[in-house]
Parts: C-alpha cells; structure tokens; sequence
C-alpha cells in the first residue's frame, strides 16, 4: 500500500456551515482548515452542493461535497451518505425517503464518491451497509458524534469494519469532523491520500484506487506484504494493533518505539487491519487487507 508516485496531502471531507445546520459561515468554516494547514476539504451541506474550488497559488483545494440524509428513526433506518467530488447535483429537490441504493447510484452517476457518514452515530445495521454496492468507504472516526459535543460515545465506529470485514466486505475507513458547532470538533480528524498532484481530479482518483489512510495524528509511511507477513512503518505511535477476525493472537498489540511492527497471518485469519495509538491516544486506521 501507497507505493505509488506522488505527495501526501491532508484533507477534511465532512463539514458544515450556514447554508445548512453548521454554526460559521462558509468562508469563516473553509477558513478554520485553510489555517491549520490542510490540502483540501469538502464542505457538505445538507442536500446543498458545494462547488470544486480549484487550489491556486499553493492554497487549499476544495471538493464539491453535499450530505444526503434519510430516514426517520422511527419507521425508516436512518442512511446519512456523503457524496464528494461531484459535477452536478444527484435530486433536484429534498426528498427522505430515497432508498440509501439510488443515493449511492447518483453520487457515482455525477462523477463524485459516496462515503457512508457515521454508521455508530446513526446505530446502523451493519448487514444494511453491506448490501449497499458502490461506497467509496465509510467513517471510522466522527469528530462531532463524540461525548463532549453532546453526542454520547458513538464517534468511534471501527467494530464495524471487523464485522463487515469478518463476513468478507473490506470497507476502507474515513476520518471526518462532520464540523458543526466549531468549538473544536474542527480539525481534529481528516485523512491522507496519497496523489501525483493536488487536483480534484488527482484526489478522487487517489481515493477510489485506495491511496489513502484515516488518521488524527500518527502516519504510515508504508504497509508492505510478503506472503503471509505485513510490515508496517510508521510515525507519532507508539504502539501498533493488528485486528482480524481472530478473537486472541499473541501479536495483537505491538510496540512501536522504532517506527516499526510486523503481524504474520495465522491460520484463521480472514483479514487483517492496521491501527496505529500515539502516547496521548490519537489514532491512525489503514483499510482491512485480505489474506
């Protein structure tokens, strides 16, 4: 994994702002992750899409990005799809009752991504994701689902890629603040795509082919495999976790004073996925690797 030519750039894919439920208005929003350094964002407002903005001068990309949000809680399951990159919009108008499918189809018809947003936060079925055919991926990390923005504890949603990858669906894993309030859910979680160069047409590329990882801090430099044995290298962890279906293995936890870890398959693994844990907690995921 990320063998491929080119630079690393940092990006936010799931942000809101006036136009919709989001408390900072679009310029002041873009802003917040102009300044903290990132490459490219995606602003996504509620059934509103934005517009790919292209990087100029060495500033900051920005994809078209709209959130798509059905059900009720009550009578319907509740989908809520990001679609990125897009050249028009999917619907003409608000509708929360398209089936989670045609919403999905839509997004990839307009040129863009669809990305599943916050599938613990939402209490989602995980066999209901697996029947959804063309997402890019899904959150793994929801900034703003978490307790201290009044959320409860349902940020992290990483069990559900063992269990989708368990019964052989290797979903890749996004980062997102799904920004709101901006009282510090902003520029807290994002991902790294490796690209040849920062253009919407690079990133999407980058991201469709699985040029990139989920991170809040702590970097993969590299994930390489011979035969059955993955070798990770790595920077700001200190230790690396290796999940798989297996409930035990002796090399489960790992650390990783040197930058660097190596997990063999064992006989009943089906998978196996990388998470890297700086000493202050913050995280790194890479997408499940099959066996």
């Amino acid at each position: 994994m990320f063998e491929n030519e080119g630079k690393w750039f940092k990006g936010n894919l799931h942000m809101h702002t006036t136009d919709s439920d989001g408390r900072l208005d679009p310029v002041s929003a873009r802003e917040e992750y102009r300044k903290r350094g990132f490459d490219f964002i995606a602003v996504t407002d509620h059934w509103r899409l934005s517009g790919n903005v292209p990087s100029r001068d060495g500033g900051m990309l920005e994809l078209s990005g709209v959130e798509y949000d059905t059900g009720d809680m009550i009578n319907t399951k509740i989908f809520h799809i990001l679609g990125i990159g897009m050249d028009r919009p999917a619907f003409d108008k608000v509708d929360h009752n398209i089936p989670p499918q045609e919403i999905i189809k839509a997004i990839n018809a307009a040129g863009g991504i669809a990305i599943l947003a916050h599938p613990a936060w939402s209490i989602m079925n995980p066999e209901d994701i697996e029947k959804c055919e063309g997402i890019a991926g899904a959150e793994i990390f929801n900034t703003v689902s978490s307790m201290q923005f009044g959320n409860g504890r349902r940020s992290d949603a990483s069990h559900y890629f063992d269990i989708w990858a368990d019964n052989g669906h290797l979903i890749r894993p996004f980062a997102s603040d799904d920004s709101h309030m901006y009282k510090g859910e902003q520029t807290q979680n994002f991902i790294m795509v490796k690209a040849p160069e920062l253009t919407r047409d690079a990133i999407i590329t980058a991201i469709r082919k699985g040029d990139f990882y989920a991170s809040q801090g702590p970097e993969f430099k590299a994930i390489r495999r011979a035969g059955d044995t993955i070798a990770v290298e790595c920077r700001g962890a200190s230790k690396i976790l290796f999940l798989s279906n297996c409930v035990w293995d002796s090399q489960r936890v790992q650390d990783c004073t040197n930058g660097f870890a190596r997990y063999t398959f064992s006989s009943v693994d089906k998978y196996v996925r990388v998470e890297l844990v700086s000493e202050d907690g913050k995280m790194a995921w890479s997408a499940p690797i099959a066996k």
